[in-house]
């Protein structure tokens, strides 16, 4: 081997032993913070195999209308789909998708169940979630509405995990908003 490869091997073998340290997190909090400190392009990834509190349920986003008549829709999905595939162990895009709207739905699960808290509709959780459903409302809607003012809820309702035969449960219910055109 030449000096190259040295190098090479030795920059290799420094990532790896950083990444074996940055796992430590959890246990040792000063690795953490050293982390955070020195990490500044993100090179050195920590991976959460185990977690203090697993999830063991799932947030399914759903969407409903009411007509400018006052003709309330029908409660529609618009949760991502997310199909497990054999080479998600290697490369899996979708499940930051996933990762956020259980984020975001944690956050807003805990805080307030019928958005009664007046600071709820300016949390950066629920203005997210409300662009989201409102796009997927909107094309729905701009079909069947004429003139008038269209406006759109959305719930957040969670289950026991993949395959459960549990009903889903609500956990968060949003006010009613006007869909611009």
């Amino acid at each position: 081997m030449g000096p190259y490869e040295y190098a090479l091997a030795g920059v290799l073998g420094a990532w790896l032993l950083l990444t074996a340290a940055a796992q430590l997190g959890p246990v040792c909090p000063q690795v953490e913070v050293w982390q955070r400190r020195l990490d500044l392009f993100g090179l050195v990834p920590r991976y959460h195999f185990f977690a203090p509190k697993p999830g063991t349920h799932d947030y399914h986003l759903l969407v409903r209308t009411v007509s400018p008549g006052g003709q309330r829709g029908a409660w529609r999905e618009v949760t991502p789909v997310w199909r497990r595939r054999w080479w998600n162990v290697l490369w899996n895009p979708d499940r930051r998708h996933h990762k956020q709207l259980f984020d975001l739905a944690t956050t807003l699960a805990e805080a307030d169940l019928t958005c009664s808290d007046p600071t709820t509709p300016q949390s950066t959780s629920y203005l997210l979630l409300l662009r989201y459903a409102t796009e997927q409302a909107r094309a729905a809607v701009s079909e069947r509405a004429g003139d008038g003012e269209v406006c759109v809820q959305f719930v957040l309702a969670q289950t026991a995990g993949e395959g459960a035969a549990s009903s889903p449960e609500a956990v968060f219910l949003s006010k009613w908003h006007r869909i611009g055109r």
